[in-house]
């Protein structure tokens, strides 16, 4: 597996087509559904998300291979976000029906329908959550790292990270308990 991330690597930096189309590939819809969580905008997740790729090849040549590829995008989609949180340009409005995190009716014949009505407490639950709980919740859930990843994601230490998930999932559960009630 290293040695295929390592050969990867190689063919990224040294321009490859195919290989760049492949990190494309792999990492745009997480990366999408990730931002999209965040900026609760699905046109701006998909700028910020072109952005991630344009900034990584960017700096390619300056990656050591310290993290891995998947934990480096996702740094750099965190702070692009962090960066659009702090522009004037940022409006914080809730657009929750743009976020691209359901399956669409075609995937899923006859159960889509029920999935997107169960879905839409949960997404705003995750998204009442602070900035921080949320990022932590999504990159741990919804994307799969772990917490060593999360943290060179968010530059914290694993244990607040660990905090950060554990008050998260509390919240959540707070959040959706009280979405049950009448």
């Amino acid at each position: 597996m290293v040695e295929v991330l390592n050969q990867w690597l190689e063919g990224l930096k040294s321009g490859e087509e195919e290989a760049a189309r492949r990190l494309v590939r792999e990492f745009g819809g997480p990366l999408l559904r990730y931002l999209a969580t965040m900026v609760k905008n699905a046109a701006d997740a998909e700028e910020l998300t072109q952005e991630t790729f344009v900034r990584f090849f960017n700096g390619l040549s300056s990656f050591r291979g310290d993290c891995s590829i998947k934990s480096y995008l996702f740094r750099i989609a965190h702070n692009l976000a962090l960066n659009h949180f702090a522009s004037a340009a940022y409006i914080h409005e809730t657009h929750p029906g743009e976020l691209p995190a359901s399956p669409s009716p075609e995937a899923l014949p006859g159960t889509a329908l029920g999935l997107e009505e169960r879905a839409i407490p949960v997404r705003r639950a995750v998204e009442a959550l602070p900035p921080q709980q949320r990022s932590v919740v999504v990159l741990r859930t919804w994307q799969g790292l772990t917490f060593k990843e999360i943290a060179s994601v968010l530059s914290l230490a694993e244990g607040t990270v660990k905090a950060h998930y554990f008050f998260g999932l509390r919240g959540l559960r707070r959040l959706l308990e009280d979405h049950d009630e009448p």
